[in-house]
């Protein structure tokens, strides 16, 4: 699995659990959005991390 999968798929996950716990709304457009940003954000991200 890509580091950009990975990311993906924990910026997907989570805003559903926002969704389930916390009962925020968050339209698809505004998922994408998020979702996208994270993908570009990636290197910066794992920078960070080391």
């Amino acid at each position: 699995m890509k580091v950009q999968d990975f990311a993906y798929q924990v910026s997907v996950r989570t805003m559903e659990l926002l969704s389930e716990l916390h009962h925020y709304t968050i339209s698809e457009e505004l998922k994408k959005q998020v979702t996208a940003k994270i993908i570009t954000e990636v290197d910066g991200i794992l920078k960070k991390s080391l």
